[in-house]
């Protein structure tokens, strides 16, 4: 997947902790490839006078979609995109194995652990309104038109049916927004400088955080998994929680 060529956002900017985890790195890749790329694709196609016959259909359930600036919205994510280190979009980070996303980090608890990355980034604030705004209106439409529909049969009848509705895609919309729009802290502050570039990612030197900086990592990652998990089971957060 190739991010589409944009504009460049020149409002306030925010730094942010984006974690190298596979889980939400995923998340953030599908809310391009299954949303915004195919959405703005069909968008545009139309704008153009293409026809429906021969224009890229619009993402299933999609269709009828309201409040949602397809351009503003892809330069959003390509820009966001773009922000990321290095290791934040290699193909090892996208393919790191679930079950132990610390492999090969350079980043260590007092004790020795490896703990998985997270690199301060700064992103434009507008770039994140702009994806905030895609939240909103995906969550919108996915309230006008429930996934489940209860048809009747002639004899009175019911079948339980399922459709394609804008809320097959909210939970990886959510996870996506929640993780970035995580407001800084003074935990933020503490762990972007142990992990600045002239202490954390120039060459393969390890890093081990001090205890005050652990606990700011332990306090962050509390906060981290409730947004990567958003929409999902206790357990599950439980569970992504437990690798941090």
């Amino acid at each position: 997947m190739t991010p589409a060529q944009s504009g460049t956002a020149t409002g306030t900017t925010t730094l942010r902790l984006v974690p190298r985890d596979p889980d939400w790195l995923h998340d953030f890749r599908m809310t391009h490839d299954l949303l915004l790329a195919p959405y703005h694709a069909a968008w545009s196609a139309r704008r153009s006078g293409i026809g429906d016959q021969v224009a890229p259909a619009w993402p299933a359930g999609l269709e009828n979609i309201t409040d949602l600036d397809a351009p503003t919205a892809l330069d959003a994510w390509s820009n966001i995109h773009r922000a990321f280190p290095s290791a934040l979009v290699s193909s090892g980070a996208l393919n790191a194995a679930h079950d132990d996303p610390t492999r090969g980090s350079m980043l260590h608890a007092p004790d020795g652990r490896r703990l998985i990355p997270l690199h301060p980034v700064t992103l434009d604030e507008s770039d994140l309104r702009a994806l905030t705004r895609v939240r909103r209106a995906v969550r919108v439409g996915a309230k006008v038109n429930p996934s489940l529909r209860v048809p009747h049969r002639a004899d009175g009848a019911a079948d339980i049916a399922s459709v394609p509705t804008p809320g097959a895609y909210l939970g990886t919309v959510e996870r996506t927004v929640a993780v970035l729009t995580l407001a800084p802290d003074e935990d933020v502050d503490i762990l972007a400088g142990a992990l600045a570039p002239e202490r954390f990612g120039q060459g393969a030197r390890r890093v081990d955080l001090s205890d005050v900086e652990y606990a700011a990592y332990e306090r962050f990652a509390d906060r981290l998994a409730a947004a990567a998990m958003t929409g999902e089971f206790a357990g599950d957060r439980a569970l992504f929680r437990s690798r941090y």
